[in-house]
């Protein structure tokens, strides 16, 4: 299994909960494994809906869809 040597199978992307831009981290608790199509392009382009129209270091409160606790299948 590729995510047993630390390699990201096809087909999947680690993905943030909280980005890096907004004071998320690379700590495991921030990180899930997430299924490329559709879920991780559909949390993309709601992120990017949701940001679109903020200027450049600025800040406000907003709903986040984040995914909870673990996506990747366990035993495959």
């Amino acid at each position: 299994m590729k995510l047993a040597t630390g390699k990201v199978p096809s087909g999947w992307q680690v993905h943030h909960k909280i980005p890096l831009d907004d004071g998320g981290t690379n700590a495991i608790d921030n990180l899930v494994l997430i299924q490329n199509s559709p879920y991780h392009s559909a949390l993309s382009k709601a992120q990017s809906i949701i940001t679109k129209d903020l200027p450049y270091n600025s800040s406000t409160k907003v709903l986040w869809p984040s995914p909870n606790g673990v996506i990747y299948p366990v035993g495959k």
